[in-house]
């Protein structure tokens, strides 16, 4: 079979979240899949280069497709299967639910990571885009007219049922897994890269994500402030992730009325080869988000070896098992004293890190990819 699989959704050179994902699962999928042929789709040509430097290890023949056109247009809607159907592709796969139901002789499937836009729409997005989340008719359309759809989690899953009355059976659930350079660092060594790299020399409790207000993180600042003065003394707050400018602002004015501006750190992007460092150096991990549709931070902490309190809501919970705490993320004092308990009882912490080495052992690429290439030969020609 002839497989197109759109690398579209990964926007830059700093790829995180889904772009992240799509990128490992190509990949994997590439070095995998000794049976099918693949043709990769770009409509960039700096990212095109991107995207196949980091495959360049690969050996599995490949072909290219650039299109003038991005994956939240028109274009990709009408123009785009017509040009597969020219090119004979048997299955196309998309790592987004933006695909066309219209004119396509190819059968589709999409992964859809979470429904975060249906339920904060006011997240930043173009005209376009806000249309397609606030009047549902396309994506009904969409969900009705692919032949599988992915979800990463139970909780996602549920929500596509719910919201969008899509059929359990056209639904499959393939967890992420966790890349295998998240490993424990040495903590010396983890300790003395995060003081070279951004003068941090106290112990520190971590966030890593964006800043999005569904993120949560004003809760982990609150809950900072409830510590007693001690441990915030001895503990900064290190905030790790790519800031989007139209969020800073609220967040840095929330600490600097509580007259903390010189414990708390934001890093910015911090590169994928970094974190095991970062996460490796925490004290403990936090994760106050209201809405995950997996939750791979909460794996990666883990699998670092860093203690982890998170959200009970959406798919935290299913990602991070009987491995973390969990919180209301609405629950400030209990983010509290759940970080405060893990910062002081040194019993509480190895079984939570013990636990985490065994949670992640349920969450591999191996696993992933095997099940994502059943679902593309499940729908190819019967032998």
């Amino acid at each position: 079979m002839l497989i197109a699989f759109d690398c579209r959704i990964i926007r830059d050179k700093n790829p995180a979240g889904i772009s992240r994902v799509t990128l490992e699962f190509l990949k994997k999928v590439l070095a995998y899949d000794k049976k099918n042929n693949y043709m990769l789709i770009f409509d960039s040509l700096e990212m095109k280069d991107f995207v196949i430097y980091h495959i360049r290890h690969i050996k599995k023949p490949y072909k290219i497709l650039v299109v003038p056109f991005g994956v939240l247009t028109l274009d990709n809607l009408f123009r785009l299967p017509k040009i597969l159907n020219e090119r004979s592709v048997d299955i196309y796969y998309q790592s987004y639910y933006f695909v066309s139901p219209f004119y396509k002789k190819y059968k589709t499937v999409i992964t859809v990571h979470d429904l975060i836009h249906f339920f904060y729409p006011y997240l930043k997005m173009g005209f376009l885009r806000r249309m397609f989340h606030v009047v549902r008719l396309a994506p009904r359309m969409i969900f009705r007219r692919v032949e599988k759809i992915v979800t990463v989690s139970t909780n996602t899953s549920r929500d596509l049922v719910k919201m969008f009355k899509v059929s359990p059976k056209k639904i499959r659930i393939i967890h992420n897994g966790v890349s295998e350079h998240f490993r424990p660092i040495d903590i010396r060594k983890a300790r003395a890269f995060m003081k070279e790299k951004y003068d941090i020399s106290k112990p520190y409790i971590l966030y890593v994500g964006r800043n999005e207000p569904h993120k949560n993180i004003k809760a982990l600042i609150l809950a900072y402030t409830k510590l007693p003065p001690l441990i915030q003394e001895r503990h900064q707050l290190i905030l790790a992730g790519k800031e989007d400018p139209k969020y800073s602002e609220p967040i840095r004015e929330l600490i600097k009325s509580h007259n903390i501006e010189k414990r708390v750190c934001f890093t910015g992007y911090v590169d994928e080869s970094d974190l095991p460092f970062v996460y490796s150096g925490a004290s403990v991990f936090v994760f106050p988000s209201f809405y995950e549709g997996f939750g791979i931070p909460v794996l990666e902490a883990m699998a670092c070896g860093a203690p982890v309190v998170c959200s009970n809501s959406s798919s935290l919970p299913e990602a991070g098992g009987e491995a973390a705490l969990y919180a209301d993320p609405c629950d400030i004092g209990k983010f509290a004293e759940h970080i405060e308990n893990v910062l002081s009882n040194q019993m509480l912490r190895e079984d939570l890190i013990n636990k985490g080495f065994n949670q992640i052992k349920n969450f591999t690429w191996f696993g992933a990819t095997t099940a994502l290439l059943e679902c593309f030969n499940e729908l190819g020609p019967k032998t």
